[in-house]
């Protein structure tokens, strides 16, 4: 029977052996964190004196690489210690943004605003004080349920990929053998069939558009009798959503320097896109939200109309200063920059989507409700798609995976095989 092997940061047997000058030599073979063994051996008056000496040895050799790494955690670490190491794990990850960031630590730590809900469950006051061997798997399923039962299922999902993130570290550094969030519930997502604008309705929202953009009155809207004049621009950038199928942030986004209006059919090439900073603001992020979302559109005729009359208005065109997210250095850098934005905020800055979205649904009154600048990227996944086929839908929207398009932005039934011929011979009267 094969002799079992010695576990990693430990030794085997001591060996002792008297020297000619009558002193005791001892050693043990010591397997170090990189899988090799290393004799490490000590001398002594006496074979006591020397063991002695040796396991000191062995012990300085153990803490020295706990020190180093593994001894960060053991199963008595409490669980908001494994939250800020999992914290700085993700902000020095170049593959997840800043925003993805202030999310996962928005649902960690409870927030300092004074809007924000007293009664929000977060994970570090509700799981932090637990210790590792604590937090097993019904503790943690527990925690996971009760926020599904309270109807909060994304929260809850979300709640679910944090945990196993936290875990994971515990499990990297050798105080867990495996992720205790891995056997908790499952939480199903019931598919929602997306919902497209039919042409007819389209026709619709757009004719009351133009009346609410003429000052009057539509359903669950008042005709405008103060205040800023009702922007055109919501038109606008409805309208280059539904003829590129960019997302609302990338529309927001756009500068003139993006946009080949003398060539057949004119282009947009999406390279940026509008994000919020925890506690700095506005950005315009001068790279697409992915790479597959850094791609080159063709624009249809009504789409290219309406940018070239914005082009032609000299009281649209204008430098807006805004704050930019910028690439430099193999890091990311905030710049203060002047572009010539498409469609400008008000004041000449970064446009908004908080308030582009409250203008929208004031535009949009009552009977359009249901519809959003997401409907409009849904509308046009499934057009596509019904045209040619759900990959190029997936290009044209920016995503790197057509289950992605399929699963939530496409309307239309798959279609099967034709069967038709084999059901016939199979069951088919014979005639």
């Amino acid at each position: 029977m094969p002799r079992p092997a010695t576990e990693l940061g430990s030794y085997g047997d001591i060996g002792a052996k008297e020297q000619k000058d009558g002193r005791v030599r001892v050693w043990a073979t010591f397997r170090d964190y990189d899988g090799k063994g290393r004799l490490v051996e000590a001398t002594g008056l006496t074979e006591s004196s020397a063991k002695a000496e040796l396991r000191r040895k062995l012990t300085a050799r153990q803490r020295q690489y706990k020190g180093r790494t593994r001894g960060k955690i053991t199963r008595d670490t409490r669980l908001t210690l494994l939250m800020d190491m999992w914290l700085d794990e993700v902000k020095s990850d170049e593959g997840v943004g800043q925003q993805s960031y202030d999310r996962y630590k928005g649902e960690i730590d409870a927030s300092d605003d004074k809007r924000a809900k007293k009664d929000a469950i977060k994970l570090r006051p509700a799981l932090g004080n637990l210790r590792v061997w604590e937090a097993d798997t019904g503790r943690l399923d527990e925690h996971i349920q009760s926020i599904a039962a309270a109807g909060l299922k994304s929260k809850a999902r979300l709640h679910k990929v944090i945990l196993t993130g936290i875990m994971g570290v515990a499990v990297r550094y050798g105080a867990l053998a495996e992720n205790p969030v891995r056997d908790t519930c499952r939480l199903r997502r019931r598919k929602i069939k997306p919902q497209p604008i039919e042409r007819e309705r389209l026709d619709g929202l757009r004719s009351q558009l133009r009346e609410w953009l003429a000052g009057n009155e539509i359903p669950g809207t008042p005709a405008y009798t103060l205040g800023p004049k009702r922007d055109r621009l919501v038109l606008d950038v409805a309208d280059l959503i539904l003829g590129s199928g960019v997302r609302p942030g990338e529309a927001l986004a756009a500068s003139w320097d993006q946009f080949d209006l003398d060539v057949k059919p004119a282009t947009f090439t999406v390279s940026a896109t509008v994000v919020r900073l925890a506690a700095k603001g506005l950005f315009r992020q001068e790279w697409a939200k992915s790479d597959a979302g850094y791609r080159i559109v063709a624009l249809p005729d009504f789409t290219t109309r309406m940018l070239k009359r914005l082009r032609d208005d000299p009281k649209q065109v204008g430098m807006c200063e805004v704050k930019a997210l910028r690439e430099m250095g193999g890091g990311v850098v905030e710049v203060e920059d002047k572009v010539l934005l498409v469609p400008p905020g008000r004041g000449g800055v970064l446009r908004d989507p908080h308030n582009f979205n409250r203008t929208w649904r004031d535009a949009r009154g009552m009977l359009y409700k249901d519809v959003t600048q997401y409907t409009f990227r849904k509308t046009v996944a499934t057009l596509i798609a019904e045209a040619s086929d759900s990959k190029t839908a997936a290009k044209q929207l920016g995503h790197s995976r057509e289950g992605v398009t399929e699963r939530h932005y496409i309307a239309s039934p798959e279609r099967a095989p034709d069967s038709s011929a084999v059901l016939e011979s199979g069951f088919g009267e014979a005639g």
